[in-house]
């Protein structure tokens, strides 16, 4: 088994989209808008033979308290098998210490298994509390599509279908682009969010570069529910491989409950363009009203689909600078980025 860099497009992406659920954080496309936010991307492929078997995007960076190496969602293997996953481990553990960073972070694709997690803890990985690309818990929410409109709706819960049926009688327009012009518009609806709510939003410039480069790739897109004109809902959905994943979301208070059904028409429209699953993203781990997350997970188990839990975040200090990261982030850990 050998790990090199991949430098064409395509194998890269054909491994990667024979995988059911592929994650887009995995992406060709999400290596170049990471390059244009200043984190270098390395794309690194593991052969056996002449034969890809696996791949994993590293991403290296600095952040104000140290620099790191972080693998989005990888590696990503064939199927897994854990003598290749410690070489991978152990590659990314000196490339890491190659380029001088403080830290490197992986979250993989994994099942939570005791035999993974014990495979990182060997390797000298320990748990971070970092958020998550999952969301903040390492535990996504899935809707299976393969189900028809009808079957969908009953599936709902009942609160859930009520507010879809009660927004669509309200008369609300539901729109759709992947013009980054109209990212204004998200923009300003995200700022007043952020606002009512206390979260740690990314900056505009963050969310414009991101939407601008995977909207050239067909892969971004934002759709909008207004109500007699006044724009009351957002959502930007990434489209990749067999997934619709809903990455962002911003909205006013109000007694019109437009986001349930821009949902709803966003579930609906990736059913017709061929899509088999629609993934909500991260939602609390555990099921308690005083979780910081509740709120908004409750709103996505409402559409109804179920739990897929990831081994999570794991972390590898290599200077003594991270653990000033670490206690940061373990002081953070509560407050909610979209």
């Amino acid at each position: 088994m050998e790990i090199r860099e991949v430098l064409e497009e395509k194998p890269w992406e054909e491994f990667l989209l024979r995988r059911q659920h592929a994650p887009f954080l995995q992406s060709w496309s999400w290596g170049e808008f990471q390059d244009k936010v200043g984190n270098s991307h390395h794309r690194l492929g593991i052969y056996e033979g002449n034969k890809l078997i696996g791949i994993c995007l590293a991403l290296v960076g600095r952040r104000r308290l140290g620099s790191f190496v972080y693998v989005p969602h990888g590696p990503v293997l064939e199927s897994f098998d854990k003598g290749q996953a410690k070489m991978v481990l152990a590659h990314l553990k000196d490339f890491a210490a190659k380029v001088g960073a403080d830290y490197l972070r992986i979250e993989p694709p994994w099942s939570p298994d005791e035999d993974k997690t014990e495979l990182l803890s060997a390797a000298g990985f320990h748990k971070a509390t970092a958020a998550t690309a999952q969301g903040g818990s390492g535990v996504t929410w899935l809707l299976d599509l393969a189900f028809s409109e009808e079957e969908l709706l009953m599936g709902m819960r009942k609160t859930t279908r009520y507010l879809v049926r009660k927004a669509q009688e309200l008369g609300l327009e539901v729109s759709r682009t992947s013009d980054p012009q109209f990212m204004m518009e998200f923009n300003r609806l995200m700022g007043l969010t952020y606002q009512r709510q206390g979260f740690v939003p990314h900056s505009r410039h963050y969310l414009q570069t991101q939407f601008e480069t995977l909207a050239l790739k067909r892969i971004a897109e934002v759709s909008f529910a207004k109500y007699k004109g006044d724009l009351l809902a957002a959502a930007i959905n990434f489209s990749y491989g067999d997934t619709v994943s809903y990455v962002h979301g911003a909205s006013l208070r109000s007694d019109v409950p437009a986001s349930y059904l821009l949902q709803w028409e966003n579930i609906k429209e990736a059913k017709k363009d061929g899509f088999r699953y629609f993934d909500f993203c991260g939602i609390s781990p555990i099921d308690n009203p005083k979780h910081p997350w509740y709120g908004y997970s409750l709103f996505k188990k409402g559409f109804g689909g179920y739990p897929v839990e990831y081994v999570g975040v794991w972390d590898y200090p290599l200077k003594s600078k991270y653990w000033a990261v670490a206690g940061v982030e373990h002081v953070r850990k509560f407050i909610r980025r979209v």
